[in-house]
């Protein structure tokens, strides 16, 4: 070994997570100018939902190509009027929920399912309990000026950090979309419909449950194509849940200001992000938790509820998606046992030509 390599300093041990820190900051400071900029348009608390369109947005532009973070966008600006309508009715938000969740499950194919979920995870919140508008802090689902304003809120949330992220990572070589055979993403795609639609019709059947969106979006999250990884990531959201739950609970003690449980939402989004790049998923959802429960709270009050039933909604959305798993791990194991599984699939993507036909 040369001299110059054995005397060469290794690297500080801060180094990695000062590296995820300013990534972190600078994502949320990109999602946050949407933001600050709708609200002092509107003077509406509402805008702060550019925010969770934003992280959607960074989702979709990490996980997929430029065309589909687009169409994400544009997608969720048009439906979120939608979705406010449908949750009027319990039918017709279980419905609508149905509808993105076979979207979603057909883009899984394709790999993009990552990159698209939280459409309806987002969307959850707009069926069962969207943001107040106006002086008297109403919700009319039927407001033509609100129904415009939440779909500019969450279109320009979204595609503002889509396009800032795709000039600053033209250069680098992204991960492509992993597709996925049919036999796994037809069960994927019959669980998370079949659950996150029951779920919104129960939920919404049952207005006490302000947060029963939780419920929803711990369906869609946990849910995975395919075996790997469900049962480990289950007991590790279920368990960084409680712990952050707990650590929300001590912050509401003590702080009554919304605007400093705002703040406080902030530096924790900070800490998620940071933990969300690390190799710890518990770590990130003890994070995550009290980020978004801060950050969507209209009063100190709200902030504990939401944090007791966040708690709930977790462990059994959990559990649902867990039998679920079991069944449809079950069931294709028994279809390869007994040669009913198809041998061959090719799963097709855009840029791929199709397999040419034996004969």
């Amino acid at each position: 070994m040369s001299e110059s390599a054995s005397t060469t300093p290794a690297a500080p041990v801060y180094q990695p997570f000062a590296r995820r820190l300013v990534y972190a900051i600078a994502v949320l400071v990109i999602c946050l100018i949407p933001t600050v900029v709708l609200y002092l348009i509107t003077h509406e608390a509402a805008a702060t939902w550019a925010t969770g369109a934003g992280i959607a947005g960074v989702v979709a532009i990490l996980m997929g190509p430029l065309r589909t973070a687009v169409l994400t966008c544009l997608t969720m600006g048009l439906i979120v009027p939608v979705a406010i309508t449908a949750g009027a009715a319990s039918v017709t938000g279980a419905a609508l929920m149905a509808l993105m969740c076979l979207m979603v499950g057909g883009l899984a194919r394709q790999g993009l399912h990552r990159a698209t979920v939280l459409v309806p995870v987002f969307m959850a919140w707009m069926i069962v309990d969207p943001p107040t508008w106006g002086p008297q802090h109403v919700i009319d689902r039927t407001d033509d000026v609100y129904l415009v304003w939440m779909a500019v809120i969450f279109f320009v949330g979204a595609l503002f950090p889509v396009i800032v992220l795709h000039l600053l990572l033209r250069s680098k070589n992204l991960p492509a979309p992993k597709p996925h055979p049919r036999s796994e993403t037809f069960p994927y795609t019959l669980s998370i419909t079949i659950l996150a639609s029951i779920a919104t019709f129960w939920v919404l059947e049952h207005p006490k449950m302000g947060a029963g969106a939780w419920l929803i979006a711990t369906i869609l999250v946990l849910a995975q194509v395919g075996d790997v990884g469900t049962v480990r990531r289950t007991v590790q959201r279920v368990l960084g849940t409680v712990l952050g739950s707990l650590v929300l609970a001590l912050i509401v003690l003590q702080v009554q200001s919304l605007v400093l449980i705002y703040v406080i939402g902030l530096v924790f989004a900070i800490a998620a992000l940071v933990a969300r790049l690390g190799p710890h998923y518990w770590l990130y959802m003890a994070l995550v938790t009290p980020t978004v429960v801060c950050l969507n709270a209209s009063s100190s009050t709200q902030v504990e509820n939401l944090g007791e039933q966040r708690i709930v909604d977790t462990v059994v959305g959990a559990a649902l998606v867990l039998i679920a798993s079991l069944v449809t791990i079950g069931y294709s194991r028994w279809a390869a046992a007994h040669g009913v599984a198809p041998t061959v699939e090719t799963p097709l993507v855009p840029s791929a030509p199709a397999p040419a036909a034996a004969g």
